[in-house]
């Protein structure tokens, strides 16, 4: 980082640009350059608005790439903001790789094949910036539908509503993917974050918070996977899910109100029904696995209520206000 010197001249201001910077952006006396103000008051100089809101694009050379590894390629190149990827091989690519490529395109939100020929498959982003804060909403509202199912099942056993939360995991794993892909444009871009309406810092925090939800659905459907093994329901065990449930309806009031107290009241009650669980071990040794992930769901709950508590401490103290040590 270098340090220099703001000079003044008849009432304006101006400091001299790095040397090697500008030898680098191939600018010159009476070359322009764009600055923004972000909302923190910090300044981003672009030497143009080309390099500013330029699209990463990509090659993956599939001819010896298995189908499950050219998934995961495919899913990472996705998160990390790729806006093109384009899939090439020296020889005629298979039907079955290129349904393996559909299938896995179609999990990833903004995402489409545009374009094939016997040896390429493009792959592009055609979606419009969009802001972050309605898919997280969604996200927490279908973990939240899960959870109610969850319940439910746990009561009466019923298979058929438990193979419904198995396949609506899938949608859950879409939101999340997609969040950590426009968290990593917003790192990546910080003018977007501006577009967006959302600061990097704050960007980093959605990140985690909706791996913690991600994981809560995955001991959802954990669940529902057992008493389909299973087949027999629990009345204890479905109304400590309710509980659990209630728990996790609380995180919409903390996540998008801020609101301290019911953050704090979810890391209370985390205690208390931790130790309700160890008293259903005992009693329910047969269930221990539902027990372990009934705990999980509890800890992510915490997890995100702790993250939460440190978005708005930010925020509070960004704004320059006093921080009230209070429940309400």
């Amino acid at each position: 980082m270098e340090s220099r010197k703001i000079q003044e001249v008849k009432g304006s201001f101006y400091v001299y640009l790095p040397k090697n910077w500008c030898a680098k952006a191939k600018l010159k006396g009476g070359s322009e350059v764009n600055i923004q103000e972000l909302e923190d008051g910090s300044l981003i100089i672009f030497s143009d608005r080309e390099s500013h809101m330029r699209k990463l694009n990509g090659t993956l050379d599939i001819e010896n790439c298995e189908s499950n590894m050219a998934q995961v390629m495919l899913l990472a190149s996705y998160i990390i903001g790729l806006d093109q990827m384009n899939l090439v091989s020296s020889k005629e690519i298979s039907l079955e790789f290129r349904e393996n490529v559909e299938n896995a395109v179609r999990n990833m939100i903004g995402i489409e094949v545009v374009d094939e020929t016997d040896r390429t498959i493009v792959i592009k982003d055609i979606s419009e910036g969009t802001s972050i804060r309605p898919i997280i909403q969604r996200l927490l509202n279908t973990t939240g539908h899960i959870l109610n199912s969850v319940v439910r099942i746990l009561r009466n056993g019923d298979r058929k509503e438990a193979k419904v939360i198995i396949n609506r995991d899938d949608d859950v794993d879409r939101y999340n993917w997609l969040i950590q892909r426009m968290v990593h444009l917003i790192l990546e871009n910080p003018s977007l974050a501006r577009e967006l309406n959302i600061r990097p810092i704050e960007g980093l925090h959605y990140s985690h918070i909706t791996r913690y939800i991600e994981r809560i659905a995955d001991h959802a459907v954990a669940i529902a996977e057992q008493i389909l093994i299973s087949g027999a329901g629990n009345e204890e065990l479905s109304k400590f899910a309710e509980k659990a449930n209630n728990l996790y309806s609380l995180l919409l009031n903390v996540f998008f109100n801020r609101n301290l107290g019911k953050a704090f009241e979810i890391l209370d009650q985390r205690k208390s029904l931790k130790k309700e669980l160890r008293s259903m071990e005992a009693a329910f040794p047969e269930n221990k696995v539902i027990i372990i992930h009934l705990e999980r769901i509890i800890d992510y709950c915490s997890d995100i209520s702790e993250t939460a508590i440190d978005q708005t401490l930010y925020e509070i103290i960004l704004k320059g206000r006093d921080i009230k040590c209070t429940r309400r």
